[in-house]
């Protein structure tokens, strides 16, 4: 062993070097996790190196990220992993991006796993192109002419509201847990306006469709989607790429029950007979201006859009509805009288009832902001250099409205936490709609059926009631309060017992 002072004085100066190295390294690494996309980027905590803010989050992000909004201010920006994400925590911050600055924040965050299967087709998990916007006309435009916000959609849906009366008969007297039922009954009418019919309950393609709908993602499978979408490589590596298999597997599945309906629309199509939405889309496929946006593929890919959005969030919602009325049975009786006293026993209802109504809107709405379906909305993207409350977002930042937060916010409404319907209703004991509650999202990539669901919330929710009287099935009820979060914020498991009135 060399023990000169000449390679003594070496090896010190080497070792002092290597840890110099390794120290700068470790400090440049630091920094650029750090570092923000801007020096003028909004404040928020950045979490730790790799997870970011991920370890915090716990079952409730968007109660999370609403605290610290009320540290940080209406916009804050999180490290969630590797990606810098903006959070809007007011009503007053979403309106001022995505209605006053809308084509700025149009644009929607990509996932590796949509785009692999899915392609840059459909409404829903799309950026902000060309192609966005023409389907995105098209669809809004098809489904007024279908009906939506017009008394044909009315008649569509109490005649479903009928055959789910019927059905609902065999279940009398029995403890019976009714969710996936409405989604039934949401579906079908959902399909009327797709198909062009409405299914029996127990038809097997029936069954089928909503089967592979509500099972897109199990509840095992959530926490692996979330990182694969921070980090998309993740998807070829196990256990992830086998979650990424099974989905693929589970999409190509829906599309091989959708597209033998397609085929048989072509096969029936008549140009001056348009009595659905495959008909409109083929029409366009044949004759429209943009043929090139009309492909089976993005045909495929938008039924299965509407299916998704348009079915669970309101089966959510009115499964809220009911547990609401069983939690709180003083505004139990004053919407069950409400009912008998407007449409009593054989009135078809009506939206056009609504203002007669003002208990039964002020309890839908007062739900609504306080039961949120999707609490942390879609994650949109900047699709330019922007502004928004002083702070720079640069293009492509990754900003989601919190609607939970917004939906809380004590500014807004006076001990947010209580539930009150009465906060709906003025002195002269009218109800007073307000836009500040916000489930369906706002501006240009708000949901597209939002006439549909609102019609379908309230005729259904008032055609059940003046049916059916409905006390609790199960020996403890969940409270309101708390729910299951998963893709979507739904009522934890209830029954209800049945009896006709």
């Amino acid at each position: 062993m060399n023990s000169s002072p000449v390679f003594l004085l070496y090896s010190t100066l080497c070792s002092i070097f290597n840890v110099w190295t390794i120290l700068a390294l470790a400090i440049v690494s630091f920094y650029q996790w750090w570092k923000k996309p801007h020096p003028n980027f909004p404040p928020g905590p950045r979490g730790v190196p790799i997870l970011g803010v991920l370890p915090w989050l716990g079952g409730n992000p968007q109660k999370v990220f609403f605290d610290w909004g009320q540290k940080y201010g209406p916009v804050l920006s999180v490290r969630m992993a590797g990606v810098d994400t903006v959070f809007l925590n007011t009503y007053d911050a979403i309106n001022a991006a995505f209605v006053k600055q809308g084509d700025n924040f149009s644009g929607k965050t990509t996932m590796e796993l949509f785009n692999d299967v899915l392609g840059n087709n459909g409404v829903v998990f799309v950026d902000f192109d060309d192609k966005m916007r023409n389907q995105r006309k098209f669809a809004m435009q098809t489904l007024k002419k279908l009906g939506m916000g017009k008394q044909k959609m009315e008649n569509i849906v109490n005649e479903e509201v009928c055959h789910f009366a019927n059905y609902l008969k065999s279940k009398l007297g029995k403890p019976v847990d009714l969710q996936s039922d409405y989604d039934n009954m949401i579906g079908n009418v959902i399909c009327v306006m797709t198909f062009g019919h409405r299914y029996d309950y127990d038809d097997p393609k029936f069954k089928r469709i909503f089967e592979l709908l509500t099972k897109l993602f199990t509840e095992d499978e959530n926490l692996l989607i979330l990182l694969m979408y921070f980090y998309k490589y993740l998807r070829y590596i196990p256990p992830f790429r086998g979650v990424h298999q099974s989905y693929a597997k589970r999409e190509n599945t829906i599309a091989d029950v959708i597209k033998p309906i397609i085929e048989e629309h072509k096969r029936n199509f008549q140009a001056d007979c348009i009595s659905d939405y495959i008909d409109a889309f083929l029409y366009e496929q044949k004759y429209g201006k943009e043929k090139d946006f009309f492909t089976d593929d993005q045909l495929c890919v938008s039924l299965r859009d509407i299916f998704v959005a348009g079915t669970e969030t309101t089966s959510l919602t009115l499964g809220w509805l009911f547990l609401g009325l069983l939690n709180y049975p003083d505004y139990h009786r004053k919407v069950m009288a409400e009912v008998d006293k407007v449409l009593g026993n054989g009135t078809v209802p009506s939206m056009a009832y609504r203002p007669d109504m003002p208990v039964t809107c002020a309890f839908i709405q007062e739900v609504m902001r306080y039961c949120t379906i999707i609490p942390n909305a879609l994650t949109h993207k900047t699709t330019q250099d922007t502004t928004l409350y002083g702070f720079t977002l640069p293009k492509g930042t990754a900003v989601t409205p919190n609607i939970y937060a917004a939906g809380f916010d004590p500014v807004i409404w006076p001990s947010p936490h209580t539930f009150s319907p009465d906060r709906h209703i003025d002195e002269r004991g009218k109800f007073v709609y307000s836009p500040k509650v916000i489930p369906f999202g706002m501006g240009g990539r708000g949901c597209i059926g939002e006439s549909l669901a609102r019609t379908e919330i309230f005729l259904i929710f008032v055609g059940i009631l003046q049916r059916f009287t409905i006390t609790s099935g199960c020996s403890t009820l969940p409270t309101i309060r708390n729910g299951n979060l998963g893709i979507f914020y739904g009522p934890k498991p209830y029954k209800v017992r049945l009896e006709l009135r």
